[in-house]
């Protein structure tokens, strides 16, 4: 085959590729647009009961017609002219954690959360790794141009002057002369306008300063005004013209000029449009700062009830985010497409409107009106705390005013995106996302997949309860996984509080029940506690490369134990095992603290991957492959792997061949360990590490449990300490990073 041959056989394989993406996905050639462009616009605070969307729409079959709402006219007609759900969930009840799980595709207790354990006030450090790939980051790769607006919430990295994170819980140790270290441009996003976090005193603490890119907007600490409230007066940064009213319009200006100028080209754009309103913004003249008006729009003293009352300052504000929104889809109807002449801009972009979590207003433990009359409100693991309105609009695909009953969470949105604009996503990106345009497409489809949801505050359960949703029984359970710190005994567990059936108790009615005892809600607990521990929600389309660990994932790795650790595992299909293998990747050796415990702030979390050291183990270990056939394992193969370049080095893991190949047969449990000594210098272990991901695991690989041998004589099986003081479950389908080996 010549060089032009070869180039367009390429290339007609290359748009074959496309063309059946496309096809495959809208079921016709005819209706194949170009890559739309997206828009996500989240407000802060909005239950479904903020919104005429929702007016005269019954939640569930069971609940009546929602009777009284907030009058948001832009939003009202934008959801008449595509389509609403009324199933659709935050991944959980509070803010920054939703931001992250919408971000990344993961659950957000998995969240990189530090100080306070919920939210990341005051000096925190980033709460999505480098090492994660982002929603605009899958974006970009599909050509997308990217921007994010408004509040970023998920930590940022400020350098002290002297290149390292600012640490000062008052930020007095910012230079604001120099780039940030690490924030949304560092994450995906080609622009970036706004605040890093929460812009109310009482609470937040980081400087009241707009960011643009990577840099501050105003730099002279001299002319930088003092503000705050209550215990933290005088002690905010803030720019000598900082106001709260402003936020909103000024977030306004730059969205719709960000939609102009790509209005001019010829790449799809993302934005992701996130204002502050309506959460609670404190000033020193009221509890909320509402802007006089936004968009040539009266806001302040404005907003009214379906039913003619007059609403508050906070109901202004979720008034100012209808008239931006409506702002926002009046520029893409006005805006010629550049990549579809003839037609606007509206007619290929993806418009997504939705709340970060439920209103921050309305009764903690009762029918809720702002949460459309369903129990609680924000940081509650009801219903109120976290289902909240979702509403999309694209032309030809998602419109007439359709609405869709399907379960869905906001952190669906990274695979479903990934899916609509073409692309694959790899194992390690997006574990928890579960593609749903299917159930976009059919409404009527009924999409049977469980679905997680956190809750960092809410008693009566204490802190970090989380929910489970399997159609319409939904189990609560009591904290644990996210709380590791917490007394030995209760660290990890999942236990089983109440079950609900949504469809006869939508209010999720009824005191505390022993639900230990129903086999439903104990299947539920395990599969959440499974799906915490092997790190991901979706399948992960892992390729089989014959390895048994084919990624270590990210831990909190240290080295306290004697014996020999391992795990239990079957096979799914008849392979042989060619070498026998053990994790060598130390130039990550360092260790970090127990996760998610309260940090010293040059710590990190997980080890480096861009270690200086040299890569060798320091001390000698032998790697056992046993058949479990009764109480004593039976040995079929040992070696030993000593410091030095010795064997094959393979990503992450070092590998003996086996002088001869071992047969391993399906319907049999075998053991593979490695034996370790406390202070020999090699970390091999996972700690609790609730921050990270565990193991990638072949396909074709069952883990049974993990488990820890003390003595030689191998007669008794014990659980690895740090899962040992969890719930006794925890050791099943979380490994060690240790011993593994090759199939072939």
């Amino acid at each position: 085959m010549t060089p032009s041959t070869k180039t367009f056989t390429a290339l007609a394989l290359l748009f074959l590729k496309g063309f059946l993406v496309s096809t495959l996905w809208l079921g016709t050639v005819t209706a194949q647009p170009k890559k739309p462009n997206v828009i996500i616009f989240m407000a802060d605070d909005m239950g479904i009961g903020d919104t005429s969307a929702y007016l005269g729409i019954n939640l569930m079959p069971s609940t009546k017609a929602i009777a009284k709402t907030l009058k948001t006219p832009n939003v009202e007609k934008f959801a008449r002219q595509g389509m609403i759900f009324t199933d659709a969930h935050a991944p959980a009840s509070m803010c920054s954690s939703t931001r992250y799980s919408l971000l990344t595709g993961r659950l957000s207790h998995r969240s990189y959360l530090k100080k306070q354990g919920w939210l990341p006030h005051g000096p925190n450090r980033p709460m999505i790794h480098r090492a994660l790939t982002t929603l605009p980051e899958m974006l970009k790769r599909s050509g997308y141009v990217t921007s994010a607006i408004g509040k970023y919430h998920v930590g940022m990295d400020f350098d002290d002057g002297y290149g390292e994170p600012a640490d000062e819980f008052d930020f007095q140790d910012v230079d604001f002369t120099k780039p940030i270290l690490d924030g949304p441009t560092h994450h995906g996003f080609d622009e970036f306008f706004g605040v890093p976090g929460n812009t109310e005193d009482p609470l937040d603490t980081e400087p009241r300063i707009y960011l643009r890119n990577d840099r501050w907007t105003f730099s002279e600490r001299s002319k930088m005004k003092l503000i705050g409230m209550k215990h933290r007066e005088g002690r905010i940064l803030a720019a000598p013209d900082w106001d709260l009213a402003q936020l909103g319009p000024d977030f306004l200006r730059e969205a719709t000029a960000f939609v102009k100028r790509q209005g001019k080209g010829q790449t799809p754009f993302f934005l992701y449009y996130v204002p502050t309103a309506n959460h609670l913004q404190q000033n020193l003249t009221g509890p909320y700062a509402v802007p006089e008006s936004i968009a040539g729009t009266p806001i302040k003293g404005k907003s009214v009830y379906s039913d003619g009352s007059k609403g508050g300052e906070r109901e202004d504000m979720v008034l100012e985010n209808d008239v931006a929104f409506g702002a926002v889809l009046k520029v893409l109807r006005e805006t010629d497409d550049p990549r579809s002449p003839g037609n606007k801009l509206i007619d290929n972009t993806l418009v997504i409107f939705t709340s970060d979590n439920g209103p921050n207003v309305g009764d903690n433990n009762a029918p809720n009106q702002e949460s459309g009359g369903l129990r609680g409100k924000k940081a509650k693991i009801w219903e109120g705390g976290h289902r909240v309105p979702f509403i999309l609009y694209w032309k030809g695909i998602f419109e007439g005013g359709q609405i869709n009953r399907n379960l869905f969470s906001l952190t669906d949105l990274f695979a479903t995106l990934a899916r609509t604009v073409g692309q694959e996503l790899e194992p390690a990106e997006a574990q928890d996302s579960l593609n749903s345009l299917a159930y976009w497409k059919d409404p009527k489809k009924s999409d049977p997949r469980t679905r997680y949801f956190f809750c960092h505050l809410g008693p009566p359960y204490g802190n970090d309860a989380i929910a489970v949703r399997k159609g319409s029984k939904k189990l609560i359970t009591e904290g644990g996984l996210a709380r590791p710190w917490a007394k030995p005994g209760t660290r990890g567990s999942a236990k089983p509080v109440i079950l609900y059936d949504l469809r006869k108790n939508p209010q999720e009615q009824g005191d505390f029940l022993n639900s230990e005892t129903d086999k439903e809600a104990k299947a539920m607990s395990r599969d959440l506690l499974k799906i915490h521990n092997q790190g991901h929600t979706r399948e992960l389309d892992t390729p089989d490369h014959g390895n048994l660990i084919l990624d270590d994932g990210w831990h909190n790795l240290r080295n306290d134990l004697t014996g020999s650790i391992g795990y239990e595992f079957e096979l799914l299909e008849t392979r042989t095992v060619t070498h026998l293998g053990m994790w060598d990747d130390h130039d990550r050796e360092q260790p970090a603290r127990a996760a998610r415990g309260i940090p010293t702030e040059r710590v990190p979390d997980q080890p480096s991957r861009t270690g200086k050291k040299p890569r060798t183990i320091k001390s000698p270990h032998t790697i056992t492959l046993w058949e479990l056939k009764g109480a004593i394992p039976s040995p079929l193969r040992r070696l030993e792997i000593k410091p030095g370049n010795t064997g094959e080095l393979v990503g992450e893991f070092r590998y003996l061949k086996l002088d001869a190949g071992i047969p391993l047969a399906t319907g049999k449990r075998y053991l593979l360990t490695l034996s370790t000594h406390a202070g020999d210098g090699d970390h091999f272990h996972d700690p609790v590490s609730y921050d990270g991901l565990s193991p990638l695991i072949n396909p074709r690989v069952k883990i049974i449990k993990s488990v820890l041998y003390r003595d030689k004589s191998m007669d008794r099986a014990q659980a690895i300490p740090s899962f040992g003081d969890l719930h006794h479950d925890h050791s099943a389908f979380r490994i060690p990073v240790g011993p593994t080996l090759r199939l072939q």
